[in-house]
């Protein structure tokens, strides 16, 4: 089971990893065309990090959300038939995502089936590719272990000074081979330098100069140890062509940089450069090495064409193209939907308009009507102040007597008694399906089957021990054993995970919840003051002292509608998060069921569960 779980888990990667890789391949490619007289070394790093990206996808556990989809208005409710029961506080108000474990089960195996032999068939290549390299790295060493040392003392001073003048602490150990027909260097740990027989009396000395220095290059590059990770890239994607296509313009990129950097620091040009590789012609590549041959025709034709570039980009454009690659393309992406747009901020409460009461028979002469506040507009209403709307209620404090996280309890009554309450993760449904689990354990609880078969469950529990309740058609069975219990349950590790963030998310739209309450209440207070106010003013006029006060409490609410607004916003966000959470439990579940079901599987056909 160790490696279903390792292929249910490194599939999705696998996936995603292409897809990126080959929309990194694309941008590269498309870079080294738009820019033709960029510096090989320059190219030997953009395919370098191709390889980096592929190998980070797979191996990265938390890759960066891209907001690219739309944004999903609100989480789908649980239809009439299902009940599920994520991992969070009861108190808190969420809507969990219904998953019906009848259609679950019916529609897991079939996907079971083709992803465990996808998984098994990437499993079988990489074991191919690897068996492949071994052997490669056995006939590279019986060639080493042929070669005899060699005793040209004079090829060895020089390649001494040579090693000194490009900075490495020591020249490579050089053995002359039979077998060989051009110089190879060959292992990173120690690396040894191969000459054909013969090869330092066959050419001139300024040709054997710069044939010596290209390998020293490559070890001033740290080539052999760098190229490690390309070839681990088409190991772990040896059915990507592209990973293919990746390595071998890693290559060329890397043949072109060395030979770049001899002509740099020799007097010759690039003419008898040019002649120098077409005498060493084509040759295999070793496995566990560099060759200064070319493996093909191709091969030695486009780094024949690559001498040709005699003024390159400056360093800066080729260090500013390589760090914005590396910036954008390296770091694994998971496009995900947009956070939903927040609701607008309510508006702050209108002062309600009072208008004075008419006299009914003036004593006197009508007097001239009493001016009104432009801010209080006259309306017909009775002088009445409006009562402030009550503070909704705060949401209840978490139960700080478990110690064991956010969760959700059900309480049973069986046998005329109360059993306690169950705390963990259920999905439950009214009706039974083809097969029901349910996991009594003090720690967490896991149960998938119908509310009655929960209840018969705990009636045969015995004691307070840990006990797996199952049903496969009409067989019911009980597994007492610690060992099958805990697998069991470590199953379910990522559903309980993922409602513990769910349940910390809720925590914190419920603590947002109850300061947009108390911003109400403060809004209701304010609008029932400015009411008060405007009464006042309608009866005995305005004065001076009122007239700030009412511009003081308009200010306040104003401020109040601006924090209700931000609030709002962060409640959107969260809700958001909560929306993406929902999808990876549905996810989480559907894994989890396909590993109980092995295990169910597998503890009946070995006889451990107690039939019933």
């Amino acid at each position: 089971m160790a490696i279903a779980a390792l292929i249910d888990l490194m599939l999705p990667r696998l996936l995603a990893a292409s897809v990126q890789g080959t929309l990194l391949v694309a941008l590269v490619w498309a870079l080294c065309r738009a820019l033709p007289r960029l510096p090989a070394a320059a190219r030997c790093w953009l395919w370098w990090l191709v390889a980096l990206q592929l190998v980070v996808g797979l191996v990265w556990s938390s890759p960066v959300a891209l907001p690219l989809l739309p944004a999903v208005g609100q989480v789908v409710a649980a239809p009439a038939d299902v009940m599920t029961a994520p991992v969070v506080d009861a108190n808190l108000a969420f809507a969990p995502v219904a998953v019906d474990a009848v259609q679950m089960d019916a529609a897991a195996p079939s996907a079971w089936s083709w992803m465990f032999a996808l998984g098994v068939l990437w499993l079988l290549g990489i074991a191919a590719m690897i068996a492949r390299s071994v052997q490669g790295l056995r006939r590279s060493r019986r060639l080493v272990a042929g070669a005899v040392p060699c005793e040209d003392r004079t090829l060895l001073q020089a390649l001494a000074l040579a090693a000194d003048a490009h900075g490495l602490r020591a020249a490579p150990e050089v053995r002359v081979s039979e077998a060989i027909a051009s110089p190879q260097l060959i292992g990173p740990w120690r690396p040894v330098l191969l000459l054909p027989d013969g090869y330092a009396q066959s050419l001139r000395a300024d040709e054997l100069d710069m044939a010596l220095t290209h390998e020293l290059v490559h070890l001033q590059r740290r080539d052999l140890w760098l190229g490690l990770l390309p070839a681990l890239a088409q190991h772990l994607f040896w059915f990507h062509p592209l990973a293919h296509l990746a390595l071998r313009e890693y290559g060329l990129a890397r043949e072109g940089a060395c030979d770049a950097a001899v002509l740099a620091g020799q007097d010759h040009g690039a003419r008898e450069y040019a002649q120098l590789l077409l005498r060493l012609g084509i040759a295999s590549r070793p496995d566990a090495g560099l060759a200064s041959a070319s493996p093909d025709y191709t091969f030695l034709k486009r780094r024949l064409t690559m001498l040709q570039t005699t003024r390159p980009l400056s360093r800066a454009i080729a260090l500013s193209t390589t760090l914005l690659v590396a910036a954008v393309g390296v770091l694994p992406y998971r496009v995900t939907n947009a956070a939903p747009m927040p609701p607008p901020p309510p508006p702050p409460p209108a002062p309600a308009a009072i208008a004075p009461p008419a006299p009914e028979t003036p004593p006197a002469p009508p007097a001239p009507p009493m001016p009104v506040s432009p801010a209080i507009p006259p309306a017909p209403a009775t002088p009445a102040a409006p009562p402030a709307p009550p503070a909704p209620p705060a949401p209840p404090a978490p139960d700080d007597s478990d110690a064991r996280g956010h969760v959700h309890t059900i309480r049973t009554q069986v046998r005329q008694r109360d059993t306690g309450p169950i705390r963990g993760t259920f999905t439950l449904s009214r009706t039974p399906g083809a097969e029901s689990y349910v996991l009594l354990d003090s720690a967490h609880s896991v149960a998938m089957s119908s509310t009655d078969e929960l209840r018969e469950a705990r009636a045969a529990q015995q004691g307070e021990g840990p006990m797996l309740w199952l049903r496969r058609g009409d067989d019911r069975y009980i597994v007492r054993d610690a060992d099958t219990v805990a697998r069991f349950r470590a199953a379910f590790d990522d559903v309980r995970d993922l409602g513990e963030r769910q349940g910390a998310l809720g925590e914190r739209q419920g603590t947002i919840g109850a300061e947009q309450g108390t911003l109400g209440a403060r809004q209701g207070e304010i609008g029932g003051r400015i009411a008060e106010l405007a009464l006042q003013a309608a009866r005995s006029g305005d004065d001076a002292s009122r007239r700030s006060a009412l511009d003081a409490l308009q200010a306040e609410s104003r401020a109040l509608g601006a924090q209700m607004g931000t609030l709002a916003s962060r409640q959107g966000v969260l809700a958001g998060e909560q929306g993406e959470l929902a999808k990876q439990q549905a996810d989480a579940q559907v894994r989890a069921a396909r590993q109980a079901r092995a295990i169910v599987d597998e503890i009946i056909a070995s006889g451990r569960a107690e039939r019933l």
